[in-house]
């Protein structure tokens, strides 16, 4: 077949595209009504291999493995864009970074949920239409994730995805250990998300797209997008995505007779009465990516629209991301430059948001009708779209937030050598370390947990906290040689904000990295610590004062004469979380 194809490619042109990728995985493949290639999607065999032919017969295009992942199978990414070089592993595509500071990076996240595969397809012919236009790969490095849970995909399966429009198998949605991939970014559990830790640090991608499929509503559109949400994006980048980048990827998209709405949360059960914008915090992708000032969107293509129309829509936005980086990629390059200066000399950094219920943006959007009607199954009342009648209305979007904790920055950072695991993790995503080099007793900034909750049932393998206040003192803390000191200089200081505050959405402490400090190890007889309180009350007015206005004012601790006497051991020196462990926050600031 002629890979010579127009640029750019129309909607009617591309089911050709499709056909030819899909042929060489799926031969002559037709569904019960003889419709090619309508609902079939690549095994991750076939698409490495596809991806491998791609990258023995054209110059231009380079595969590598960047990593393992938790089946065991390695995880691979295709380089378009560096004719005559072969960058090979994470190592390999930081040197091109360096070797090309003018050409922007752009980074395709694939199959996070393998059930949603149709960036897959979108890629290879993506891959296959740049090599056809080779002037399109003069601005911009290219690295796609052919399949990111491979685990997930190697599950292939007709039937989970429920409410999906094909193809007829795809992958399932929990990796190997049966995690949501898309969820794993702080704690990184998987290997899969480790090597992409490791390599959103060292490529550093101007853009980052991670391709999805939708779930909720049914409405006209293709595909709807989820930006990095623009009030917790940075005061300079979050501006420039609102006014600049958002307006004119849905003006591209609509140009190519493929309009796109951002992504369908609706404020209620039906888009008619709003939709909410997408508060991506670190756990997600593009919240993770922004961590390092990276731009990153979620393309989520309609559940019910046929396979290969989301497949389309999908390549469309590639192509609206190549235009982007025409018109405004010196613009995102200096953006992000701004922006990580900031972050570099800032003072504090917010890292909690609370959605703001006052204010919204009016949006134009196109729905089908809702309908509610007896159920013929339960006889209750339930929802359905008629497809039959389209109306128009502006409808509130409701997408700004507000900060509602900072993060106050130090000069540096302590972190003992006992909570290993994280710095694993910051060592991956680029942080650098210094050693104490002997034993010591630092005056340092100490954060104490006053109130956290726990849920019942487990989360993505974990038990995520909620912390609900906190307080900080300077304190004398000894430290031993070997224990880390984390320079805000020259480090990714927005991520380390967001990862070690224990204020933040998705701080290590959230995701249980710290439990064990949580927990008393020292008690008390009550029998014998009744005369030692009585010495306390007796020998320390003050103590005596704040006892009786406790109980006066608790009638809980007035009912209670063990709870008493627990009190009055909290307030001295024998209750280990005077000076001590419990509840202390080890990580230590210093100013």
């Amino acid at each position: 077949m002629n890979d010579n194809f127009p640029q750019p490619m129309t909607r009617r042109r591309f089911s050709g595209m499709v056909a030819l990728c899909l042929s060489l995985a799926t031969l002559a493949q037709t569904d019960p009504k003889g419709d090619p290639f309508n609902h079939v999607t690549p095994t991750w065999n076939e698409a490495i291999g596809l991806f491998q032919a791609l990258s023995e017969e054209h110059p231009a295009v380079h595969m590598t493995t960047i990593g393992t992942t938790d089946v065991g199978r390695p995880l691979h990414a295709v380089i378009v864009g560096l004719p005559g070089e072969s960058p090979m592993g994470i190592e390999g595509l930081q040197s091109a970074k360096q070797k090309h500071p003018e050409r922007l990076r752009v980074l395709v996240n694939n199959a996070i949920h393998p059930g949603e595969p149709c960036g897959v397809d979108a890629s290879l012919a993506h891959v296959r239409s740049l090599l056809a236009n080779p002037e399109r790969m003069e601005n911009a490095i290219w690295v796609y994730i052919p399949m990111f849970n491979i685990g997930g995909g190697l599950q292939r399966n007709c039937c989970s995805r429920a409410n999906q429009n094909g193809p007829d198998e795809y992958g399932f949605r929990g990796n190997a250990r049966n995690l949501d991939l898309n969820r794993d970014f702080v704690k990184a559990d998987s290997r899969n998300a480790m090597a992409m830790v490791e390599l959103l640090a060292a490529f550093d991608p101007d853009l980052f797209v991670d391709t999805h499929t939708t779930n909720g509503a049914d409405y006209p559109q293709t595909m709807t997008l989820i930006s990095t949400q623009p009030d917790k994006a940075g005061e300079v980048i979050g501006p420039f995505l609102r006014e600049t980048v958002e307006p004119f990827l849905y003006a591209e998209m609509a140009a190519k007779e493929n309009p796109m709405v951002p992504y369908v949360y609706s404020y209620k059960q039906i888009p008619d009465s709003g939709i909410i914008g997408f508060l991506e915090t670190p756990r997600y992708s593009t919240g993770y990516a922004v961590l390092h000032g990276t731009l990153g969107f979620v393309s989520e293509a309609h559940m019910l629209k046929p396979y290969p129309d989301r497949v389309a829509a999908t390549l469309d936005f590639f192509e609206c991301i190549e235009t982007l980086i025409d018109v405004h990629g010196a613009e995102i390059q200096a953006v992000r430059a701004a922006e990580r200066q900031r972050w570099r000399t800032a003072e504090s950094l917010p890292v909690r948001w609370s959605r703001d219920p006052k204010r919204f943006t009016p949006l134009t959007f196109e729905g089908y009708r809702a309908v509610y009607e007896p159920s013929e199954i339960t006889g209750a009342e339930r929802l359905r779209y008629d497809r039959s009648e389209v109306w128009q209305a502006d409808i509130p979007f409701y997408n700004h937030y507000n900060a509602t904790h900072f993060a106050q920055i130090p000069e540096a950072w302590i972190l003992p050598q006992a909570w290993r695991e994280v710095h694993e993790r910051l060592a991956a995503a680029g942080v650098t370390f210094e050693t104490l080099d002997r034993d010591t007793i630092l005056h340092v900034e100490v954060t104490r947990i006053v109130d956290f909750q726990a849920p019942r049932l487990p989360y993505e393998g974990h038990f995520p906290l909620s912390i609900d206040a906190v307080t900080s003192a300077t304190e004398p803390v000894r430290l031993f040689a070997g224990d880390w000191v984390i320079r805000r200089e020259n480090n990714p200081v927005r991520l380390l904000a967001e990862l070690l505050d224990p204020m933040a959405h998705d701080a290590f402490l959230v995701w249980n990295f710290f439990d064990s400090t949580l927990q008393q190890k020292e008690y008390y007889s009550a029998y014998v610590f009744e005369d030692e309180a009585k010495s306390l009350l007796d020998n320390d007015p003050d103590l005596r004062q704040r006892f009786d206005i406790a109980v006066a004012r608790d009638s809980t601790l007035a009912a209670s004469p063990s709870n008493q006497i627990r009190w009055l051991y909290e307030q001295s020196n024998h209750f280990e979380g005077v000076g001590g462990v419990v509840n202390m926050y080890p990580v230590f600031k210093i100013y």
